[in-house]
């Protein structure tokens, strides 16, 4: 149990490091990264429900 705790208190020490050691450009380049992103992701989701529009559309008027 006291290795589960010691573990976690280590890779949290360690996160925090990181995170307190970047500077501002740094977290601006990594909130322009996770927007773009963000970004990609809803444009792939938004393409393929269109693109189950239109097969559903096609084969509704084939009928």
């Amino acid at each position: 149990m006291m290795e589960k705790l010691t573990v976690g208190v280590n890779y949290s020490a360690s996160a925090a490091t990181v995170f307190a050691g970047l500077t501002f450009n740094e977290w601006v380049a990594l909130g322009g990264l996770l927007i773009g992103l963000g970004t990609f992701i809803t444009n792939l989701w938004y393409k393929r429900e269109h693109l189950k529009l239109q097969r559903k559309e096609k084969g509704h008027d084939a009928n």
